[in-house]
């Protein structure tokens, strides 16, 4: 398989620190985007879409390892940088969190082809998808924001703007946990219904919950880096 390719991680650090976490977030947030699809297919019961998508979700995540990889072995050490070595790697391990949960996801909707779910619980599922997605767009705009930060010296001004994103993230990930406490509510309602399914359908939204988790743990970090 043709390896894709990745710009030189080590020249981007030479113009911004936060420009390869850039690349990154990305990357992150193709691999999420492909929930939807898989999401809907997989509540249509068109299976054969589902293991198309699972594969192209598994791709861009191996993409997300490469560009996080080569972050980690070429960020300066030593050298003065305008936010913390250890702050931006921790925002990166959250970063990247999000495209390994949703592999996870894409990789156990292929595990069994559940037939005649109930149709609270497949508008549960796509609505959970749709608020994951928005955790994710939000964390991105205010990744991408950082390099005016800098450019301002931290201005309270640019400051309040982005933290106003992140605390949209949080919205987010708060709406999404709402989403999935009646996503599980409806699972359990069917269980007599769904049988072994049931727990199958319980993991299945968890680890599709966690993503709006990682979202906002990232969007902690970037609160970290900002206060200090």
């Amino acid at each position: 398989m043709k390896m894709p390719y990745i710009p030189p991680i080590l020249k981007v650090f030479g113009r911004s620190p936060f420009k390869p976490l850039h690349m990154h977030i990305k990357k992150v947030k193709e691999t999420v985007d492909l929930l939807t699809p898989a999401v809907e297919a997989f509540c249509n019961e068109d299976f054969e879409r589902v293991e198309e998508l699972a594969r192209d979700i598994s791709n861009l995540e191996h993409e997300c390892d490469i560009i996080k990889n080569d972050i980690r072995e070429h960020m300066p050490r030593g050298i003065l940088m305008p936010l913390d070595r250890g702050d931006l790697l921790r925002f990166l391990k959250e970063q990247d969190a999000m495209a390994d949960a949703a592999e996870d996801v894409g990789v156990i909707m292929t595990f069994r082809r559940v037939r005649g779910m109930p149709q609270e619980i497949k508008e549960n599922f796509i609505k959970l998808t749709e608020k994951v997605v928005e955790s994710v767009d939000a964390l991105e705009i205010a990744a991408l924001e950082i390099d005016e930060l800098l450019e301002s010296s931290f201005s309270r001004v640019k400051t309040e703007e982005i933290l106003k994103i992140v605390h949209k993230v949080d919205e987010k990930e708060w709406e999404a946990d709402r989403i999935g406490i009646n996503l599980v509510k409806s699972i359990y309602a069917n269980e007599e219904t769904l049988q072994f399914k049931a727990c199958y359908l319980k993991d299945l939204a968890g680890k599709l919950g966690r993503i709006a988790d990682h979202a906002e743990n990232a969007g902690d970090r970037l609160r970290v880096m900002m206060a200090k």
